[in-house]
């Protein structure tokens, strides 16, 4: 097996509540030729003081997600690179088995998610939601809900180089989705790594509403230009609804949708707006 170098590179603001059991989890790898990197929008918490307890390289970048997302990537050394989010805890072995993946002629990888925990009724809809994407497996930028977090990094700084400035510098919530958009147009060969990772979900109508606003406020840089479309598609319902056996699956990713989506148009409307007055 290859001993690459796989860069782990995490965007934090406030990330404290969650980022000690995050990169404990990559501590806990069984690949260990790991760096990671921390691009911090300068955190009031303890987030800093963590993510050096952890040897983790940190650089400030107090713009938008999907510039430090970027700026992550052009502090990396590792042949791979790892799209993490503080809130998302890895499976112990799936560094490992992503390398034998992207090894076997792969360029970027899906990480099977689910929800780190499964207690009460908000985080039992975002697994059925994922329940019903992982059945589908549709890997299609445009009409497919799953996204790559683990990428070769020369695809990765292909993908970049067609991102527009001015979407880098404004983009939050849908970076995942612009990134996987551009690499997509470079390279078909993605693929499904099963049992990856454990998503701290919103486990309350409070804690949704905040980050889905918040996605919605700065998906409106994006609306502007080639993304419009691939925006608009990540709105609708979920391919595969009501397909025999996924009943239960479908009510719930459809809910989920109604929920989020409120907060979202909210965040985005008024994103528009402040962009007219101004």
């Amino acid at each position: 097996m290859s001993k690459s170098l796989v860069t782990i590179s995490i965007p934090t603001f406030n990330s404290a509540f969650f980022l000690e059991r995050c990169l404990d989890a990559v501590r806990r790898q069984t690949y260990k030729n790991i760096e990671i990197n921390i691009i911090d929008g300068n955190s009031k918490d303890n987030t800093i003081e963590i993510a050096r307890k952890f040897g983790a390289k940190i650089i400030n970048y107090p713009e938008a997600l999907l510039g430090a997302r970027y700026e992550g990537l052009k502090i990396a050394n590792g042949e791979y690179i790892l799209l993490l989010d503080s809130d998302q805890i890895l499976e112990s072995t799936c560094v490992e088995r992503a390398i034998a993946e992207m090894d076997s002629a792969k360029d970027m990888l899906i990480l099977e998610e689910d929800v780190y925990r499964c207690d009460n009724f908000i985080e039992k809809l975002f697994h059925y939601d994922r329940e019903l994407i992982h059945r589908v497996k549709d890997f299609d930028p445009l009409t497919g809900a799953m996204l790559p977090r683990f990428y070769r990094t020369e695809i990765l700084k292909k993908a970049f180089a067609n991102i527009p400035i001015d979407v880098l510098e404004n983009v939050g919530g849908q970076d995942h989705a612009i990134i996987y958009f551009e690499a997509w147009n470079i390279s078909h060969r993605v693929d499904l790594l099963p049992n990856a990772v454990k998503h701290i979900e919103p486990n309350s109508l409070l804690v949704i509403w905040r980050k889905f606003y918040r996605w919605g406020y700065t998906s409106v840089g994006a609306r502007t230009n080639k993304y419009t479309k691939l925006l608009n598609e990540k709105e609708r319902f979920r391919k595969g609804l009501f397909q025999e056996g996924t009943w239960k699956e479908s009510f719930a990713s459809v809910l989920l949708l109604l929920i989020k989506g409120i907060p979202y148009k909210t965040g985005y409307f008024l994103g528009k707006l402040e962009r007219i007055v101004y």
